[in-house]
Formats: structure tokens, C-alpha cells, sequence
């Protein structure tokens, strides 16, 4: 069997996110970063949906990824349960409404491509706090995983072989989210 950039540039994106994931996992066992555990069980609820709904439209590239994102955003969720801090904040509830409407769309449409958008959008919305704490409060993150994130996420773009939006939204998403997480990171060390 002979893989295309885009398979290979999936594994890679995968390897190098999980290595991303492991570091930041453990930083979030050690209590070096402040995380909402609200937001990661949104986060692994979205990669859940969001690994069948990329399986069912046979879009491969992106699948590492979203696997080993789905066990960080996991993993976070079971270690943040010793801190029994477990609130949910307006865009929490809103993410997991959204996420819930893009699986009902799914199953009403049965069109998995809807699923991908809803959850692309809701991702966003979710995530734009973690970047604004971010902005405001960088000590609350470590920056060594979220450098190796954007490695990672620059082997994504590599996944995209189409000009499809359904294709290309997942790897672009996650680039854009790693892009400014990193920008705030390093503003952190230059002040």
C-alpha cells in the first residue's frame, strides 16, 4: 500500500499531537495549567462526534488528530474531577447544546458533512475563552505543548487534498486555534 502526503502528513500530525497531549496532560497532573474541565468534556464530546462524522465522509487525513484529541480532552476531564470544580459557564452550556444539535442534525439529515460544521463552529466558540485567558493570564498555560501543537497542527494542513470545506475546515480550525494560542504564549515571554 502506497499512502499520499495527506495520509502521511495525518500520522505525522498524530505522532506529534500526541506528544503535545502528553506534555500537557502531565502539566495539568502536575497543576501547571488551569483548565475548565466544562470545556474539555466539550472538547472530547466534539472530537467523539467529530472522529464519525470524518470516518462516515471518508475524510482520513484529520483522524489521528482527532483521536489523540479526543483522549487529551478525556484524560483532562478525568484528572480535573479531583479539583470537584466542575461549573459550567455560558459559552460551556452553549458549546454543549451546539455540539448536541450538530449530532441531532446528523441523525435527521443523515448528512455527517453538517455534523463537521456545527461542530467546527462550536469549537470556536468554545475555544475563543481558552485564547482570551490565555491573552490575559498566560502563566494559566504552558507553552511547550502548544509548541508542539502547532507543529502538529502544521502537518494537518498538509491532511487537506481537496478544496472542499467539509475537508479543509478541521485542519484550518485547529491551525488558526494553535496559531493564537502560541501569539499569546510568546507575548507572555517577551513582556
Amino acid at each position: 500500500m502506497i499512502m499520499d502526503l495527506s495520509t502521511i502528513a495525518g500520522y505525522l500530525a498524530g505522532i506529534t499531537y500526541a506528544f503535545a497531549g502528553f506534555s500537557y496532560v502531565r502539566d495539568v497532573a502536575q497543576k501547571k495549567v488551569k483548565v475548565s474541565i466544562a470545556a474539555n468534556f466539550i472538547f472530547a464530546l466534539i472530537n467523539a462526534s467529530q472522529l464519525v462524522a470524518l470516518i462516515n465522509t471518508e475524510i482520513w487525513g484529520p483522524v489521528p488528530f482527532t483521536v489523540i484529541s479526543f483522549m487529551i480532552a478525556f484524560s483532562i476531564c478525568i484528572l480535573s474531577l479531583r479539583n470537584k470544580k466542575i461549573y459550567f459557564a455560558t459559552l460551556d452550556k452553549i458549546g454543549l447544546v451546539g455540539a448536541l444539535i450538530g449530532l441531532v442534525i446528523w441523525q435527521l439529515t443523515n448528512d455527517p458533512t453538517l455534523n463537521i460544521y456545527i461542530l467546527s463552529i462550536v469549537n470556536i466558540l468554545v475555544f475563543v475563552p481558552v485564547v482570551t485567558k490565555t491573552f490575559k493570564y498566560p502563566d494559566y498555560e504552558t507553552i511547550r505543548p502548544w509548541r508542539i501543537n502547532f507543529l502538529a497542527t502544521c502537518f494537518l494542513l498538509l491532511t487537506i487534498n481537496s478544496a472542499s470545506l467539509v475537508v479543509w475546515i478541521v485542519p484550518a480550525r485547529e491551525f488558526i486555534g494553535s496559531l493564537f494560542m502560541n501569539v499569546a504564549l510568546t507575548k507572555k515571554r517577551k513582556k
